[in-house]
């Protein structure tokens, strides 16, 4: 794979940054993407397309070995990550079964409950950054407190003070009045 990557490389001074780059980080990177998207073939795939970002993007690169790269790295595979698991969970298949007797209602209440819930999906995309990542990871990815943490590098009183503060945000903008407790 590294011989594809470092094709899309026209410098050379760059070449040897990304190599540097692809065997310092990868491990950390995989692990990273599995955080989110919970298997193998998806974290590796997501690695595979932060690897192709990264390698189109090596001239705003400085130190291989930096905090900062080590940074972007990591954030290129998470929001590689992301975008696999979003595209997985918006193809969902549906079944037309004759025997299953879907009533009016219960049509009607699985409708409004989607679009409530792309609703609220949207409000959360209105957040700044602080609280949006906070509850997108923890109400759209279902992932745990400790998970988000660890994928933000902040602490996990930090992920629940920020979902709480973030939930009164989310009830303001969606028109309740953010004071329960």
């Amino acid at each position: 794979m590294l011989v594809l990557y470092l094709s899309l490389i026209d410098n050379e001074n760059d070449k040897s940054k990304f190599e540097i780059i692809y065997y310092e980080y990868r491990e950390r990177m995989f692990s990273v993407a599995f955080d989110v998207v919970k298997n193998n073939e998806d974290a590796e795939d997501a690695v595979q397309n932060a690897f192709v970002g990264i390698a189109n993007n090596m001239s705003s690169i400085g130190d291989p070995l930096s905090q900062k790269t080590l940074s972007y790295v990591l954030k290129a595979s998470k929001n590689a990550a992301i975008n696999i698991y979003n595209k997985n969970n918006k193809i969902k298949t549906v079944e037309f079964n004759d025997d299953i007797n879907l009533s009016d209602d219960d049509f009607f209440d699985e409708i409004i409950a989607k679009k409530e819930r792309g609703e609220i999906v949207d409000a959360i995309y209105n957040l700044n950054d602080t609280y949006k990542l906070p509850l997108y990871y923890y109400f759209v990815c279902d992932m745990k407190i400790k998970d988000i943490a660890n994928l933000l590098g902040i602490s996990v009183s930090a992920v629940k003070v920020r979902i709480h503060r973030g939930k009164k945000k989310l009830l303001k903008f969606t028109g309740g009045d953010g004071d329960e407790k």
